[in-house]
């Protein structure tokens, strides 16, 4: 559904530019993804019938925030580029545009996740007193379901927009004009409300103010530490290393060095607008998280790889000219960032004394990594994203 959506419509805009011939990866590495998604739908489906149901959704629910958030946020990225009249990487801008090819998917998944509101949502049928409306599960999923449709059609419609731009096509670049402030926006805004509904409600007698800001800031975190990934792959993937110059992944490695601090200034803001503001009833979600077990040694291990070890090795110019060095910083970071979304959700709903991380977890991650990489591939046969030095 997502590719038939996706590549005749791109390719048919692209026809006529540089971007048009794409490229396929290895076919090992196509199976291999396939093989992932098998495993994680086979996990979930028996995860639900086999007397697992609380944990199946909650690991669903994770992966979808986590992944959709990264496929939406590659699209910002671009938008960001563009805005900023940046010239340094159009390799790096174009890997972030083909994630727009998981949106469609993200949106069905978000489809079945609304089956599995009860055991996310145990209050779905009753809403706290005051919030009944606003709360109640037809507004909530269909408003948040219409933001996705709505951030899906604005991401496809930039993206296909600014593959245009740049050979002589001056209504694509009028176009951008518009769509790449509003894209912005709306981003900021929606994904804000996202966090707000989807997260932050998980626990209706809890609200804070900086939680949607520091929601979507840290899907956009997450999707600029997945470009470094995926160009680093799939430069070795179709053969082209010398598609980038060592400037190039150096400024690349500053740009998420710069979110790395900008996301660890917001998350530290949350204890200082608790302090000065004297906001008790805002402690909770950290108290849960810092000083009860079993969440607090997660909750460090994600302050420490997700900021902390960034700050420290990002400080090195040098490290950040050698793409396997930045592959292997990207991939702590990004699981860092995937524990930021599991301690957000889970503790919220499960309230055993243990860490709810085994097979079925395990399984299912893998199966949404494996799709969205899939997506992503299906993209750039049809628009390459990877091109040689000139």
């Amino acid at each position: 559904m997502a590719y038939r959506f996706s590549s005749p419509e791109i390719a048919k805009q692209v026809s006529d530019s540089s971007l048009q011939s794409g490229h396929t990866a290895p076919p090992k590495v196509t199976s291999t993804l396939w093989s992932l998604v098998a495993i994680g739908v086979i996990a979930f489906v028996a995860g639900l019938v086999g007397g697992y149901q609380q944990r199946a959704w909650q690991i669903y629910f994770v992966n979808f925030l986590f992944w959709s958030g990264i496929a939406q946020g590659g699209v910002v990225m671009s938008a960001v580029y563009r805005i900023t009249n940046a010239g340094w990487g159009d390799q790096f801008r174009r890997i972030g545009e083909a994630m727009v090819s998981f949106l469609p998917v993200s949106f069905v998944l978000y489809l079945v996740l609304v089956f599995g509101g009860q055991s996310l949502f145990p209050w779905i049928h009753d809403p706290p007193k005051g919030k009944e409306v606003w709360l109640s599960a037809p507004f909530l999923f269909g408003r948040d379901g219409a933001i996705f449709l709505f951030l899906m059609w604005l991401s496809y419609k930039y993206v296909s927009h600014s593959a245009r731009s740049g050979n002589g096509q001056h209504a694509s670049e009028k176009s951008l004009i518009k769509l790449t402030p509003l894209l912005l926006l709306s981003f900021a805004l929606l994904y804000s409300l996202i966090g707000f509904d989807l997260v932050m409600a998980l626990d209706p007698e809890w609200y804070s103010t900086l939680f949607g800001w520091l929601y979507f800031l840290h899907a956009f975190y997450a999707a600029l530490v997945m470009i470094t990934i995926l160009a680093v792959l799939s430069s070795k993937w179709f053969h082209q290393e010398g598609g980038y110059t060592t400037n190039q992944w150096h400024d690349m490695g500053r740009f998420v060095f710069g979110f790395c601090l900008l996301s660890g200034g917001f998350f530290w803001s949350q204890f200082l607008v608790i302090w000065y503001g004297n906001l008790p009833e805002e402690t909770s979600y950290l108290i849960k998280r810092f000083y009860s077990q079993p969440w607090e040694p997660l909750m460090w291990a994600y302050v420490i790889f997700a900021y902390l070890f960034p700050l420290a090795v990002f400080l090195s110019k040098k490290i950040k000219q050698v793409p396997n060095a930045l592959l292997s910083i990207a991939f702590v970071i990004f699981i860092a960032l995937f524990l930021e979304r599991f301690i957000a959700v889970v503790p919220f709903v499960w309230h055993e004394p243990t860490i709810p991380f085994g097979l079925i977890e395990l399984c299912v991650t893998v199966g949404f990594a494996g799709a969205f990489t899939l997506s992503w591939l299906r993209f750039v046969k049809t628009v390459s994203v990877v091109l040689p030095k000139t």
